[in-house]
C-alpha cells in the first residue's frame, strides 16, 4: 500500500475524472473515489484507475507515472526519490507484476480497504477524542511500503501500497484495518507530541525509532480494543518474541550502548535469529509499561533523555 461501496451511509462520494491543475494541484472528477469531509478524513481509492493503467497487468514506468500523478501532481518523483535505493528491474518490478497478475489477492485487499475505512473517522475520535486531517490513499507504489505515514503536498497522507501489501499477504480485513490504525497512530503522534528527533547518534535513532513504533503500535491495538494484538502474529511470532522477551531486550540495549545498528529489529526486508519487526514488539511493550505512569499524551511528550533513560530501565528491569 475500488468499485461501487455497499452500506456507505452518510458519506459524499465524488469522482475525480479529469484532472485540473489549480494552483498547481487540485482535481476535478476522475475515475478513483474519495470519500469524507474533504478538508478533514478523506479516503481516495485508486483501485479502477491502477485495472485502468495496466490493461496487460504489467508493470510499465511511464504508465505508472500517468497514474501516480494524477492522484497527486508530483507524487511520482517523492516515490522514486523513495525507492532509488532499489533495483527496478530486479526488486521493485517482480513484486509490482505478481500483484497485478493476482486477481484474487488485488479483490480481497480492495474489499478489505472499502471495509476498513467505513467510519473510520468516528472509530478515531471515539479512540482519541480529537480529530485529524489525512487523506488514506490505496494506491499501486514503487514497493515504497505496506503503510507510509507521510505528507504530500502539505496534507498528512497514509499511502497503502497494495503491491507490498499483497506481497507479505495482509489483504484480509484484519490486516488491512491494523495497517491504518498504525500508520494514523503515526500522524496523531505527530500531530499531538514529540514525534520528530534529529541526531547524528545511531543510539538515539535506535531509541527514537523503538519509541516511535512503540507509540504507532500501541494506538493500532487501541483502535482494535485488543491490547495484545500484533499483526506481525504469523507462525509463532508472538509467542517467540514473548518467551525471548529478557534477550532480546538486553542485545538490543547492547546495540544502543555499543552504537550499534539496530535495523534487524525493524522492517519486514530485516529479521533478527529469523523473525522480523521484533522490535515493535519491544517498543510497544515499553509504552505499555510507561503507560503506568503516565498519560497516552504525555508519553507521545517525552524527549529523547526520557527515553533513553526509560527505556535502559525497562531493559534492566523488564517493567
Amino acid at each position: 500500500m475500488l468499485f461501487s461501496i455497499a452500506g456507505r451511509r452518510g458519506r459524499q462520494v465524488f469522482y475525480l475524472k479529469e484532472r485540473l491543475a489549480v494552483n498547481g494541484i487540485g482535481y476535478k472528477r476522475r475515475n478513483f473515489q474519495g470519500r469524507d469531509d474533504d478538508t478533514l478524513m478523506r479516503i481516495i481509492d485508486t483501485y479502477d484507475k491502477i485495472l485502468e493503467s495496466f490493461p496487460k497487468r504489467e508493470f510499465n514506468l511511464a504508465q505508472w507515472r500517468s497514474y501516480i500523478n494524477s492522484i497527486s501532481i508530483g507524487l511520482s518523483q517523492k516515490l522514486e526519490d523513495d525507492a532509488k535505493h532499489y533495483d527496478l528491474d530486479n526488486q521493485v518490478t517482480p513484486v509490482i507484476n505478481a500483484a497485478l497478475s493476482n486477481a484474487s489477492k488485488l479483490e480481497e485487499t480492495h474489499a478489505s480497504f472499502i471495509q476498513a475505512t467505513q467510519q473510520l473517522r468516528e472509530r478515531f475520535i471515539e479512540r482519541f477524542s480529537c480529530d485529524l486531517e489525512v487523506d488514506i490513499i490505496l494506491y499501486l507504489g514503487l514497493c515504497n511500503g505496506a503503510g507510509w505515514a507521510t505528507s504530500v503536498n502539505g496534507k498528512k497522507t497514509v499511502l497503502l501500497g497494495i503491491e507490498k501489501m499483497i506481497e507479505l499477504n495482509w489483504c484480509d480485513l484484519q490486516s488491512v484495518s491494523s495497517l491504518i490504525y498504525h500508520e494514523l497512530g503515526h500522524l496523531w503522534h505527530e500531530q499531538v507530541g514529540n514525534f520528530k528527533h534529529s541526531t547524528n547518534k545511531q543510539s538515539e535513532k535506535s531509541i527514537w525509532q523503538l519509541y516511535q513504533e512503540g507509540v504507532a503500535m500501541y494506538c493500532e491495538q487501541l483502535m482494535c480494543n485488543d491490547f495484545s494484538f500484533y499483526h506481525q502474529n504469523k507462525e509463532g511470532w508472538l509467542e517467540w518474541c514473548i518467551k525471548n522477551k529478557e534477550a532480546l531486550l538486553h542485545e538490543f540495549m547492547r546495540r544502543v550502548e555499543q552504537e550499534e545498528s539496530t535495523q534487524p529489529f525493524f522492517g519486514d526486508w530485516s529479521h533478527y535469529q529469523g523473525y522480523s519487526d521484533v522490535g515493535y514488539y519491544l517498543g510497544c511493550e515499553l509504552i505499555k509499561s510507561l503507560l503506568t505512569k503516565y498519560s497516552l499524551t504525555e508519553v507521545a511528550n517525552l524527549n529523547i533523555g526520557v527515553i533513553t533513560r526509560e527505556f535502559k530501565n525497562y531493559a534492566r528491569n523488564g517493567e
